[in-house]
């Protein structure tokens, strides 16, 4: 039988591949973001923030949602630089599909549950909130262009009839 005492098939072999990616999602579950994943998260949170029109506008459950969107994008994130280095420092995890496969499992739920969340949060930008003043406003300078406009047309008519 080839190999060594008390490990499992011949030197070299992935049957106990080990990669790190339990540690991140362990520290995940405890709360501990490093600050990479806090300022993704951060970043994420405002956009989502934004296209719904703004802090004010959205409704506890919907800000709730884009907490939940931002921290499995910062976990994301991670998640593919902790892959991208595995691979670049295991060279025979590389070509190993059970390694492969391992690692994309870590991936696998999150993308899911992401693609669900970003669904329910709706994809659309929200319109820009005017205030009454500024729909007044723009109501008071169509009116000023409308009156001039109208006075062009006034002008030419006469102008077409003196040269008629």
């Amino acid at each position: 039988m080839a190999g060594l005492a008390g490990k499992s098939g011949p030197p070299g072999n992935q049957n106990a591949f080990r990669h790190g990616l339990s540690r991140i999602s362990q520290r995940r579950s405890n709360g501990a973001l490093n600050p990479t994943e806090q300022s993704v998260r951060e970043e994420i949170l405002a956009g989502l923030l934004a296209d719904k029109g703004g802090d004010a506008q959205i409704s506890t459950a919907v800000r709730v949602l884009a907490e939940i969107i931002a921290s499995d994008v910062s976990l994301l994130v991670t998640f593919n630089q902790a892959i991208d280095g595995v691979i670049q420092n295991n060279q025979k995890a590389r070509q190993n599909p059970k390694a492969l496969a391992q690692l994309d499992g870590y991936k696998r739920p999150l993308v899911s549950s992401l693609s669900g969340n970003l669904q329910r949060f709706g994809m659309e930008k929200a319109g820009k909130m005017e205030s009454l003043q500024e729909i007044i406003a723009e109501m008071s300078d169509d009116t000023m262009s409308g009156q001039k406009a109208t006075r062009d047309i006034a002008t030419r008519a006469a102008t077409d009839d003196d040269e008629g």
